[in-house]
């Protein structure tokens, strides 16, 4: 089992990693496990001599669809429905909320507010 030198997506930090079961080669991206769950996306650098500190799972295309599917969906404030009372009685109806990528790549959810236009933004 070799180790590798891998550069940390969306950081400028590097770290080692083992290949575990799978061939790793320079160039490639992985997502990779740690011992406590922790899951990190990175591009293989070079085979290196270090203590590995995750593992190698998933193979993906780059940076941005590794961390895309490994990544959680942070949510941002409280949760906003909108209470709407006709002649029939008062209704609460579920909204859409705005989603947009951090710096990290990771999805978050505005709840506090509401996406005009439902799911593809104003007009669409």
């Amino acid at each position: 089992m070799a180790t590798f030198l891998i550069l940390i997506c969306n950081e400028d930090q590097y770290t080692y990693v083992d290949e575990g079961r799978e061939s790793l080669s320079p160039g490639e991206t992985w997502a990779f496990s740690g011992a406590s769950g922790m899951v990190i996306c990175g591009t293989v650098i070079e085979e290196s001599a270090g203590v590995a500190n995750f593992s190698a799972m998933t193979q993906y295309d780059g940076c941005g669809d590794c961390l895309s599917e490994t990544l959680p969906t942070l949510s941002a404030n409280t949760d906003y429905n909108v209470c709407v009372t006709c002649t029939g009685g008062t209704f609460t109806v579920e909204t859409e909320h705005p989603v947009w990528t951090n710096q990290y790549g990771q999805t978050v959810i505005q709840m506090n507010a509401v996406e005009l236009g439902g799911r593809n933004g104003l007009y669409a």
